[in-house]
């Protein structure tokens, strides 16, 4: 979940970046826009299918070659060498983001279309009501 502003002491839940969309479209199933891929999304299939990342000792790590190895093996698909390590990229991408996602000025990993001053104006007008209340 996304940090509190500075100062913010308020126990509200906060709401992520994604549930505010889906709030905002009235969808529970919404997804926001993702550019096509011109090759490759195959390779987000098997991320998603096999998960982005892995839990280690001491929290999630990304994908490493072991476990996409047990992962060929169980499912039958033979990645090649570029397959294998950009789907390794990819976890790390993944991991970084969802760690940077959760400060507060932490710009969206999509293309802004005007949302997220949206989100900062409703943010500035709870911790006005907050603050008044």
């Amino acid at each position: 979940m996304p940090e509190n502003s500075e100062g913010d002491k308020s126990k509200a839940p906060r709401r992520s970046r994604l549930q505010k969309l889906k709030d905002d479209n009235k969808d529970d199933q919404y997804q926001p826009a993702m550019p096509d891929l011109e090759c490759g999304s195959h390779l987000l299939d098997y991320l998603w299918s096999w998960g982005p990342t892995l839990s280690g000792s001491m929290g999630e790590a990304p994908l490493n070659h072991s476990e996409l190895v047990a992962c060929q093996h169980n499912t039958g698909i033979e990645l090649s060498e570029w397959e294998a390590s950009t789907l390794i990229r990819m976890s790390k991408a993944y991991l970084g983001e969802s760690h940077q996602a959760i400060k507060r000025d932490c710009p969206p990993p999509f293309g802004d279309d005007g949302y997220l001053k949206r989100v900062y104006v409703e943010d500035a007008a709870r911790n006005l009501d907050d603050f008044l209340s």
